[in-house]
């Protein structure tokens, strides 16, 4: 299967020291390059291996893989995605539960497989757009730095250094890693291809991308191994310490390499942080929050390039742009008065004191993507909901309206939360723009009784709080809607009783109520247990946004957050 050479390293570093490959995964690239796939080869790997393969199944069939039918088997799958794109998908979920389960002091885990994850959409994007196949751009821009995590799983004592890598870009984190390691990290990634068997159009652009020597690549593998080197850059915007040389780098090399247009590499740039938390989601992969990619520029203070411009002509152009800007905005604001009037429109209006739910939404930019409602059911029994649509700005807030109104139109006829939720994801999944999606929990109560029965689909948990303060976290139990068209959305069933139930946005927990201190869960549940006696449902969810409104950042998301208990 190989026939790509490798160096020699040091004896204290070899390919003895590198995890071995999973037997599934031995096992299944073994059917790679044959003419025709068995069905039974296939069959036995899959009835050996359950649970995993039962988790690939889940991903193949997402709307995210984009397969034109579900299928109940790999098989199926490989019939109809080809073995190859199945393979690499199998390669992507073995390496990361592999390499995953590595714990070294000073690396931070989920750090570094985010930063793997915007290689991969990187590579995908750019693959995508110059004729490349998606998938095999994606695995290898997954697997391009799995070298480097080697190198600190061959050096734990090092991992210390995590840090410091990961500010630099590209270029002198490969010289850093000469200088601690005394090798490179696509020497590792030699290793570990050669150790698992690897693919050969993976592993030569993969063990190659930081030179991308054209003598000793094909034309493929020589254009894999200019995307994987550009989606490098790309992924370093978000990390590196010097924002600006690295985006003014990443504008260079994508043009060098496939004459690309800078406003088009800022458009990939920019897709990259929804392209990640999407994909992570779908994956299973854990990740943890980002920037979007406008405080990245924001942060490079990108200027103007005034070469060859003479200051008259830079004058002129600058007062036709401000002239220009001016009219734009005037008619944006006007766009966004009525826009935000609409939103407004669709919160349901403050009840009686009798009425036992109460919510408040304090919007972070003009237009907001979180959204609550609640309404009554002939027969006395109350609706409600409370979401958060990925995403910011003007797709965020229409895919929110989109998703109030099926909630409410569709509640009035399917009196079962399940079953609703179930309804409005299918229409989502159908529907949405690629890449979003809404968290939401939501629930039917029954004022007379006190029973609830209730879904949290993605959504932070909720917190149900007894009278003598103790408090009990309600988990989600489904992925967010517009992920996976046949997912399941169980309910809780509870007596509310005298509890008081405390829904909100992951606005909340992550809301800064001081500099670099953010409120969390804990601090949430400290400011409901310590509030004085007394106050009203309403005084109490404005006390939790007065933490926000004490501090000096300003909101950085949305905040939502409903209250039911019984009057």
């Amino acid at each position: 299967m190989r026939n790509v050479s490798y160096i020699n390293l040091d004896d204290h570093i070899n390919a003895a020291n590198i995890p071995l490959i999973p037997e599934l995964a031995r096992r299944f690239l073994e059917l790679h390059g044959l003419e025709t796939i068995d069905e039974q080869d296939v069959l036995s790997i899959e009835a050996d291996y359950p649970q995993f393969f039962e988790s690939l199944l889940n991903v193949i069939n997402s709307d995210h893989f984009n397969l034109t039918s579900k299928v109940s088997s790999i098989y199926q799958a490989v019939q109809l995605a080809g073995f190859e794109r199945i393979c690499l998908l199998m390669i992507c979920l073995v390496i990361y539960k592999t390499f995953g389960q590595y714990k070294i002091r000073g690396l931070d885990q989920q750090e570094f497989w985010e930063d793997s994850l915007r290689r991969a959409v990187s590579a995908r994007m750019i693959g995508e757009t110059i004729g490349l196949d998606g998938s095999r751009c994606f695995t290898a821009g997954l697997m391009q730095d799995i070298g480097f995590l080697l190198l600190f799983l061959l050096s734990p004592n090092k991992g210390a250094l995590w840090a410091e890598f990961r500010k630099r870009e590209p270029e002198a984190r490969y010289s850093m890693e000469r200088n601690v390691f005394n090798m490179t990290h696509d020497q590792a990634s030699e290793l570990f291809c050669e150790r698992w068997g690897m693919l050969d159009e993976i592993a030569r652009p993969i063990c190659n991308h930081h030179s991308c020597n054209t003598a000793q690549l094909e034309f493929f593998d020589e254009q894999l191994c200019k995307v994987l080197h550009c989606a490098d850059w790309m992924s370093a915007v978000y990390t590196a310490l010097d924002k600006s040389f690295v985006i003014n780098r990443c504008r260079q090399i994508l043009t060098e390499n496939f004459e690309m247009e800078p406003y088009r590499t800022e458009e990939l740039l920019a897709a990259i942080p929804d392209e990640v938390d999407l994909t992570a989601l779908v994956l299973g992969i854990k990740v943890k929050g980002h920037i979007e990619f406008s405080q990245i520029l924001f942060q490079a203070n990108i200027k103007l390039n005034e070469d060859n411009i003479n200051f008259q002509e830079l004058t002129m152009r600058l007062e036709q742009a401000l002239d220009e800007r001016d009219r734009l905005a005037a008619e944006l604001n006007r766009d966004l008065g009525l826009a935000r009037e609409i939103q407004k429109s669709l919160l349901p209006p403050l009840m009686d004191k009798k009425f036992p739910i109460v919510g408040i939404n304090i919007s972070a930019r003009d237009l907001s993507g979180d959204f609550y409602d609640y309404f009554s059911l002939p027969d006395g029994r109350i609706y409600f909901n409370l979401g958060d649509v990925s995403g910011k700005g003007v797709n965020a807030a229409l895919l929110m309206a989109k998703t109030s109104s099926l909630f409410r139109c569709l509640g009035k006829r399917i009196h079962d939360p399940g079953e609703l939720m179930s309804q409005i994801n299918i229409e989502l999944c159908e529907t949405s723009i690629h890449g979003m999606f809404v968290t939401m929990i939501a629930g039917l109560y029954c004022p007379k009784s006190g029973m609830l029965r209730m879904v949290n689909a993605g959504n932070p948990p909720a917190l149900l709080f007894s009278p003598d303060g103790l408090a009990r976290e309600l988990d989600a139990q489904a992925p967010p809607l517009g992920v996976l068209s046949e997912a399941e959305f169980p309910e809780f069933e509870l007596d509310l009783a005298d509890q008081s139930l405390y829904m909100f946005s992951d606005g909340v927990t992550e809301g800064y109520v001081a500099e670099n201190e953010m409120l969390e869960m804990s601090g949430l549940f400290k400011t409901i247990a310590t509030m004085e006696a007394g106050l009203t449902p309403l005084q109490r969810i404005e006390k939790i946004v007065d933490r926000f409104n004490d501090s000096t950042v300003p909101f950085r998301d949305d905040v939502t957050l409903l209250l039911l208990e019984k009057q």
